[in-house]
């Protein structure tokens, strides 16, 4: 007689269970996929275009007031009595400029040596011919810049300089307005994205000239040269993904018309509150609809085994010779049915057997 073979196997109840729940699974698992990838992607844009309106908007408040003051920067520059370089006649013109626009502290002119000539102010004439947007302008760039610490405000200013020229084109001499970075520092900081999202401007340099959060900025002018966004601005286009104090932030980058960098950051999961809301949902249904098909499988895979394991038993006593036995299922008209009349033709069968055997004897 041969033995069974001790160990685990699968009954049919388990092969039935689990065919079931994969059946029910895989398909579902696959649409939620599919979906979560569509909808990942869609927030992606989503937050990317939320962060490209927000840094449009400040660049171009800061495009818009830089080329306001570089118009009349440009326009003063062209005047007769500009191009004099006569500090008597260049006098008027510069504290004319300096009552228009109520941001400008200081506006003079330089002669190509770097001695100051005329001045807004009253203070003594000045040498210039180290600052770096007087040595811009004489190298030949239309536009000389520098973002300094005013030494009244104590706060970051811009000094834009721009050629004088005379009738030759040559270059008589520099004029430059030092301006406070008041109403550009104002935008940056009041910009909100979210909960969590803030803007920052650096220079050319990237010294910070406003942060969104001030009190992050331990000095200033700090170099923020490490700052993750400007070190993956050249190679990651689009939104910018990294981790700064724990958290996982989102950035992007922009550039004004002077060459500085604006950086709009969020918190990620600020940014993508939906789409994680949508994940835990989705967790959730999947987890409801296991259970959900786990009980529907195990219900009907009891419904479907059991007949069998009743056949099974019902086989076992008759090849021990209990032929009184009742066969059940014999009127279904399924396979159980057909099995179940193969067991009884079967127990007819070997009792016929055992009767002529015993007559014999």
């Amino acid at each position: 007689m041969a033995q069974e073979k001790s160990g685990f196997a699968l009954k049919i109840f388990h092969k039935i269970l689990l065919t079931m729940v994969a059946v029910a699974l895989i398909p579902l698992a696959g649409l939620l996929y599919i979906s979560g990838y569509q909808l990942e992607q869609d927030w992606r844009q989503n937050a990317s275009l939320n962060l490209t309106l927000t840094a449009n908007g400040l660049v171009g408040k800061v495009n818009g007031w830089v080329d306001m003051n570089l118009r009349a920067l440009r326009e003063n520059a062209t005047l007769s009595d500009m191009i004099s370089m006569d500090a008597a006649r260049q006098k008027p013109i510069l504290k004319a400029i300096q009552g228009a626009y109520e941001w400008t502290y200081l506006v003079f002119t330089v002669r190509p040596d770097g001695q100051n000539v005329g001045r807004s102010d009253d203070n003594p004439a000045q040498y210039y011919g180290d600052r770096s947007y007087f040595r811009q302008v004489l190298e030949g760039r239309p536009l000389g810049q520098e973002v300094v610490i005013g030494k009244t405000s104590q706060k970051p200013a811009l000094i834009l300089a721009g050629p004088i020229r005379g009738a030759g084109d040559g270059v008589e001499g520099v004029i430059a307005l030092a301006m406070q970075l008041v109403d550009v520092s104002q935008a940056i900081v009041g910009a909100r994205i979210g909960e969590t999202g803030f803007a920052i401007l650096v220079d050319q340099q990237n010294k910070v000239i406003a942060h969104g959060q001030p009190q992050r900025v331990t000095q200033h002018l700090q170099d923020f040269s490490e700052h993750p966004a400007l070190r993956a601005k050249d190679s990651a286009p689009g939104l910018i993904f990294y981790e700064e104090a724990g958290k996982r932030i989102v950035a992007h980058t922009q550039k004004t018309h002077l060459g500085w960098t604006l950086i709009v950051q969020q918190d990620y999961e600020d940014a993508f509150a939906p789409l994680l809301e949508a994940r835990r949902n989705a967790l959730i249904l999947i987890a409801c609809a296991l259970v959900l098909v786990v009980v529907v499988a195990y219900a009907l895979s009891r419904q479907l085994a059991s007949p069998i394991w009743r056949l099974t038993t019902i086989a076992e006593n008759i090849s021990r010779g209990n032929f009184e036995v009742k066969i059940v299922g014999t009127g279904r008209r399924d396979e159980i049915g057909a099995l179940a009349r193969a067991i009884e033709r079967m127990a007819v069968s070997i009792r016929m057997a055992f009767e002529r055997l015993r007559k014999k004897v």
